[in-house]
């Protein structure tokens, strides 16, 4: 279990995070949503400890958990981050071997039990096990975030944030890493925090939905009795600027 209690966080004089506190249970996904700027990946980055929290807790496994320099190589195995642009995330003249071993060679330096490199690769598209000894720059976007799917499944986490992870990717490659992120979450029974700012209301990939404004939570409820049953004004406005843009959509394919 996954807990963060009472956090706060700011940046010189603005305020980026207020008293935030959730529950993230394993087999459970939820989509944290907000405005660019709203606290979303600040959040995110203090689980992982990529930052700090002025003050409040992150508690995992029922242990409170230090900044990642304090951390030990297994707490942060366990929680794995998959970020916005698969691009700038791999190293382009690697080949998918090269990516994948460096790191099960640092899992075995630290003699961590890990994935195999073939069973992780199988798990996300196991026709990119003919790719192996290609590089990175041949693969799409979608291929591309697959493989740091891939790379994450490898130190067997407890805990998968995605990071905007779909934004550069098109419709047809955002809903097969989605459906994949689904997919692992109930087959390995892991938290998933997906952060995103523009959410399909009527997708069936989250379980709870944590809507974030300036910093504060301001609802947090199951996700398939978010769209009809809203409760704030900011998150009858993000429902509303769906259904605008859905609309827009819509009339364009005609």
């Amino acid at each position: 279990m996954l807990k963060v209690k009472n956090l706060n966080k700011s940046y010189k004089d603005k305020k980026v995070l207020t008293n935030m506190s959730l529950d993230f249970m394993p087999g459970e996904s939820t989509v944290i949503a907000g405005e660019s700027g709203s606290g979303k990946t600040t959040l995110a980055k203090i689980i992982t400890g990529m930052e700090t929290q002025d003050s409040g807790f992150v508690i995992f496994n029922n242990h409170s958990l230090p900044p990642l320099r304090k951390r030990d190589f297994c707490t942060c195995a366990k929680i794995q981050y998959i970020f916005q642009d698969p691009y700038s995330a791999l190293e382009r003249n690697y080949t998918l071997l090269d990516t994948l071993n460096e790191t099960m060679s640092i899992c075995r330096r630290n003699k961590y039990e890990y994935l195999p490199i073939e069973e992780s690769l199988a798990w996300v598209d196991e026709n990119m096990l003919d790719y192996l000894n290609k590089k990175i720059d041949t693969l799409s976007g979608g291929q591309r975030q697959k493989l740091c799917i891939a790379r994450a499944l490898i130190t067997k986490p407890e805990i998968i944030i995605a990071d905007e992870c779909t934004s550069m990717l098109d419709n047809e490659s955002s809903t097969e890493i989605h459906e994949l992120l689904n997919k692992i979450k109930i087959e390995k029974n892991i938290i998933l925090i997906s952060i995103m700012h523009e959410v399909d209301f009527h997708s069936s990939h989250w379980d709870k939905i944590a809507v974030i404004k300036s910093g504060q939570l301001v609802e947090y409820k199951d996700f398939k009795y978010f769209y009809e049953n809203a409760e704030n004004e900011y998150s009858k406005q993000l429902i509303e600027s769906y259904n605008f843009f859905k609309y827009e959509s819509g009339d364009k394919n005609e």
